[in-house]
């Protein structure tokens, strides 16, 4: 079964909440293609404005590499 955003957005959201951020993300960009790269086809614009970039960023890359490609589900 391929992962969807909502399993992307607990994902973060639990991994966002185990350290201490008071950030949570409620829709993530889910591009209409799979890469052929295996690049994630998904993007959290909701946290590019937030100030802890460093936890934040590595905390994407974990979610990216756990869930690089997935389909969009409302």
């Amino acid at each position: 079964m391929i992962p969807t955003s909502k399993d992307v957005i607990a994902f973060l959201n639990a991994r966002l909440a185990a350290r201490g951020l008071p950030h949570r993300v409620d829709q993530i960009v889910v591009l209409p293609y799979v890469n052929p790269m295996w690049l994630a086809n998904w993007d959290a614009p909701q946290l590019h404005d937030a100030p802890e970039r460093e936890i934040i960023e590595e905390e994407l890359r974990e979610a990216r590499w756990q869930y690089p490609q997935i389909l969009e589900e409302f």
